[in-house]
């Protein structure tokens, strides 16, 4: 099976390291498929070029129209990684040679602005949702009124670099967090969840890019400076999740994030996680069993209280959790599952399809076309400007 990956960006996030660690299971198994990986924009991470290569995967990096559209008409199946992104959206804007799309959704596409409109859902033959929430977007809506395959798979985390875990001693109870430090992903009110936590013996273990400075200076002003430490970033996921004894994933109300691959990696090695309810890492807890889901964002600190107070219950969960990770998120049985999935997708005729609207548009009018049923406020006050 010859394979056309469109991706926006290569720069080590969670679609992009879901992607690598599909082929390396499927190179691991046996499968056999030719993968070529189309990245759109800038910057490309020298790192993922790397592992990709040995991976054995052919990479575009930022082919203009005719190259593109080779690589297209030479795949026996294009599967496009879609959130809101410029380059990706003009990419599905102009016409495409006769192709099986598989849409695969990187984002819930139910708020704004990563919408999975019935736009998406008309261009593509199938949709893969990383979310299950997904699978009620007009986007799926439109698949399935074809007679188009819909299915939800979580993202595939790479569990080899938890290689070597082991719990290290440490005193006190210490929280963890790993993910991108940005209100757009974690919660706008991160510092002060944990500043909540009425324990003054706890400390903090932030991991990840983004904001950190601000985070910082937050967490100093609330008076947690000498019990809340952002380290940045870490390819040593083994050894930051060992230094922890619970995770704190409290993600944006309104956010984009689907099956969360940082908490899928503490589950795995036994971390019970707190999670806010109504956000994508909600969909992979059963509350009391395999972790906590609080009601709100009153309820988040005292979640954590509970798991801080009580060793008995960290342990519970903790072992709930590593058994439904090793069950559900190991990613050598869900890239098979996905092998199979998309090989019955070869039956599907090639087709030529519309484009999505707005090409030629201002941005504005492009955005607006991208939000589709969540327009709302952005289409109304287009439509002023306009007059």
């Amino acid at each position: 099976m010859k394979l056309l990956h469109v991706i926006p960006r290569f720069i080590g996030g969670g679609p992009e390291r879901a992607l690598l660690t599909q082929i390396a299971a499927w190179r691991a198994a046996g499968l056999e498929a030719e993968h070529t990986i189309a990245i759109l924009d800038a910057p490309v991470s020298a790192p993922l070029i790397v592992r990709a290569r040995r991976l054995g995967a052919r990479l575009l990096d930022r082919p203009d129209v005719a190259a593109l559209d080779e690589a297209i008409r030479a795949a026996d199946l294009v599967r496009v990684d879609y959130w809101n992104h410029p380059a990706l959206l003009d990419t599905l804007r102009r016409p495409w040679p006769a192709a099986r799309i598989l849409l695969r959704m990187a984002i819930r596409g139910t708020t704004r602005p990563h919408v999975a409109t019935r736009d998406l859902g008309d261009f593509a033959d199938a949709l893969l949702a990383s979310s299950p929430r997904t699978l009620e977007t007009p986007a799926a809506e439109a698949v399935r009124r074809r007679g188009g395959p819909v299915a939800w798979a979580p993202a595939l985390a790479d569990m080899s670099r938890l290689a070597g875990y082991e719990a290290r001693p440490h005193d006190g109870v210490r929280i963890g967090h790993v993910g991108l430090i940005d209100p757009a992903k974690l919660h706008p009110r991160f510092a002060e969840l944990c500043a909540a936590v009425d324990r003054s013996s706890v400390h903090f273990d932030i991991y990840g890019p983004g904001r950190l400075d601000a985070l910082r200076e937050r967490f100093a002003a609330l008076g947690l400076a000498g019990r809340a430490a952002v380290h940045g970033s870490t390819e040593d996921l083994a050894g930051a999740l060992a230094g922890v004894d619970l995770i704190a994933h409290p993600l944006a109300p309104d956010g984009y994030a689907t099956s969360e691959k940082s908490v899928q990696e503490a589950m795995w090695v036994g971390l019970p996680v707190v999670v806010l309810a109504d956000t994508g890492p909600a969909d992979l807890i059963e509350h009391e069993v395999t972790g906590l889901i609080a009601a709100g964002e009153h309820d988040f600190p005292r979640q954590l209280e509970r798991l801080v107070d009580d060793a008995t219950l960290r342990e519970r969960l903790g072992r709930a959790a590593r058994a439904h990770a090793r069950a559900q998120f190991d990613p050598e049985r869900n890239a098979a599952r996905l092998q199979e999935f998309m090989t019955s997708l070869l039956a599907i005729p090639r087709r030529e399809r519309e484009p999505l609207a707005g090409a030629g548009q201002p941005t504005a009018r492009k955005f607006v076309h991208s939000l589709g049923h969540l327009a709302g406020p952005f289409a109304v006050s287009l439509a002023g400007f306009a007059h």
